[in-house]
Order: structure tokens, then C-alpha cells, then sequence
């Protein structure tokens, strides 16, 4: 598995289209890898910051090309670090997630939909769940800004996107190595597609 970060000038057209819209966003960056989102593994997360937007992504394969515009700014195969992952090891971790859960609708004959939580204790819980199921545990954790993305489909599977999601930073210490490995690779919550659920972690 690979960690890629690229960066484009905040005050360009190209930035303002994908911070825009996520459908966007998620076009530019399934493109690098000449493959489909799924094929690729691919997850990623948007930071803006000093006027640049930086794009973290882990994906399976390098990425095979790079739009223009857009920098790469360095790339790390996490394979040895990965294999190399122990239980009782502590992280930092950093992670922009949706809580949520899914509520019947039958008035309008849908299977279910997904609803955001709306309680901070709620939220804590869902996330608690969240590592449990994902071979880590919590040993400090803040739920900072929340944050809301756009999108558009068409109108044939769904129109207007709206992502509401939640920033989490703390401490982690896994608990099952291979659990874990696994939730690094495929991410934790909803809306992975657009920019969701990529666990960022580093040495405390």
C-alpha cells in the first residue's frame, strides 16, 4: 500500500471546482491511477492549508499519471510498516468520519437511508464501535470541527449529495494487528468515495 501526497494552489479554477463539489474531487483523484476507485484501493483526504490543498490518498497501486496542476509532493510504500504492526502499539491518529446510522423508510419505499448523529455522546459511542470493529481501541479522543461537502450526481441515482462529517484527533493503541491493517486499508464510516474515512496515524 502506498501514502501519496499532492498538492494544487488553493487560488486556482481547478481547486475552487473540487473543493466545490466532491464528485469532482473524487474524479480528480480516482484519474491518477488509471483504474476504477475500487480496483485501486484508493481512500483520501482534502486539507487546505497556506493556501494549498493537499491531498493524502492511500492506494494499492502508485499512481500512474498526474493532472496538470497538481504536485506531487512525496510518496511512501507502508508495506514494511504495515507488516511490521504489533498489538500494544500506540498512534496519533487523525480522522475525518461521518457517525451515523441507517433508519428505515418505508413512506417512500427506500430499503434505508443514512442519517448523521447528532449528539456528541452519540457520535463518541459510534466511534468507540467503530475501533472496536476495527482492532484498535481509544485512549484519548476530541471530536473537533464538523465540516460540509457537495456534490452532484445525476439525477437517475440520486442528484444533490450532501456529506456531513465530523473531525476526531487522539490516541489510539491497537488491539488486534490484522484488524487494524484492514481499517487502515479500507477506511472507517461512510463516504469513503469522497474523502471520508481515511485513518491518518503517526508516531506520538
Amino acid at each position: 500500500m502506498y501514502l501519496t501526497k499532492l498538492e494544487l494552489p488553493l487560488a486556482s479554477r481547478q481547486a475552487a471546482d473540487a473543493l466545490a463539489n466532491v464528485q469532482t474531487m473524487h474524479r480528480l483523484v480516482s484519474s491518477l491511477f488509471g483504474a476504477s476507485r475500487e480496483s485501486a484501493q484508493l481512500l483520501y483526504r482534502v486539507r487546505v492549508l497556506r493556501g494549498t490543498v493537499q491531498i493524502y490518498l492511500y492506494s494499492a497501486i502508485p499512481h500512474q499519471s498526474l493532472p496538470a496542476g497538481v504536485q506531487l509532493a512525496g510518496q511512501r510504500d507502508l508495506s514494511d510498516w504495515l507488516s511490521a504492526i504489533q498489538p500494544g502499539e500506540t498512534w496519533k491518529f487523525d480522522l475525518l468520519t461521518m457517525p451515523s446510522k441507517k433508519v428505515y423508510q418505508a413512506e417512500v419505499d427506500r430499503n434505508s437511508q443514512r442519517r448523521v448523529l447528532r449528539s456528541p455522546s452519540e457520535r463518541m459511542d459510534w466511534l468507540h464501535r467503530k475501533a472496536e470493529q476495527n482492532g484498535f481501541v481509544l485512549l484519548q479522543a476530541e471530536e473537533l470541527e464538523q465540516s460540509h461537502s457537495r456534490g452532484t450526481h445525476s439525477k437517475e441515482i440520486g442528484g444533490l449529495m450532501v456529506w456531513d462529517a465530523y473531525h476526531y484527533q487522539g490516541m489510539l493503541q491497537v488491539a488486534d494487528a490484522d484488524l487494524f491493517r484492514r481499517a487502515i486499508a479500507a477506511g472507517i464510516g461512510p463516504g469513503k468515495a469522497y474523502g471520508l474515512g481515511m485513518l491518518l496515524v503517526k508516531q506520538p
